[in-house]
């Protein structure tokens, strides 16, 4: 695995920084935004969409970094306060310590909505009990923030993505601005909440 990623991330600073003359501006931009304009000397157009790159990279890696921080805070948080074992816990597990005082509780309440597939066993290293209300809230506090973080992770991922995509609209309408007859870019949201985006470019040969 470790050959692989080293051989693909070699390929692409190759495609980069080679002699890449072949390469359409519209596939430049779709890997790099900026780079087709840059192709076809539109120092503007390209300096825009790199800087917007750079600004939502930066971004992005910020909001994962402080999601991350603090989901390490508030777990540390629940082993002081909670007696919590942290080791193999999923998210859902945090959202439910951080809505009950006690793990007896949890289990009490959905025995009596007949959930029997949510119960937590036992002396299995599930257990917690708060230590008192204001620590369980304090922890619900930090748990949403690293949580509303992580989705603005992707919500500006989602961001990077839109600017590639126009990035590589725009270097085809530079390069093909006279024989281009429309552009359409539809997405598209599946049953299961997945979302994609088609582009549709027309042009005379």
């Amino acid at each position: 695995m470790y050959k692989k990623t080293i051989l693909v991330l070699s390929l692409f600073i190759g495609l980069l920084f080679g002699e890449s003359a072949s390469l359409h501006p519209m596939v430049k931009s779709a890997i790099l935004p900026g780079w087709g304009e840059a192709a076809v000397k539109q120092s503007k157009r390209a300096r825009i969409f790199r800087l917007t790159e750079v600004s939502l990279v930066t971004a992005c890696i910020s909001a994962y970094t402080f999601s991350g921080h603090q989901a390490k805070q508030y777990k540390s948080f629940a082993v002081e306060h909670a007696g919590v074992d942290s080791r193999r816990k999923e998210h859902d597990y945090w959202v439910d310590l951080g809505n009950y005082s006690d793990m007896a509780s949890y289990n009490d309440e959905h025995l009596r909505f007949r959930d029997m597939e949510s119960l937590y066993a036992e002396n299995e290293g599930w257990d917690w009990n708060w230590d008192s209300k204001e620590n369980k809230n304090s922890f619900e506090i930090m748990r949403i923030r690293s949580d509303v973080l992580a989705m603005t992770g992707k919500f500006i991922i989602g961001g990077i993505v839109v600017n590639h995509i126009l990035s590589a609209i725009d270097a085809l309408y530079l390069t093909k601005l006279e024989k281009i007859e429309s552009i359409s870019l539809m997405p598209t949201i599946s049953p299961n909440g997945t979302g994609s985006l088609s582009l549709k470019v027309e042009f005379h040969l």
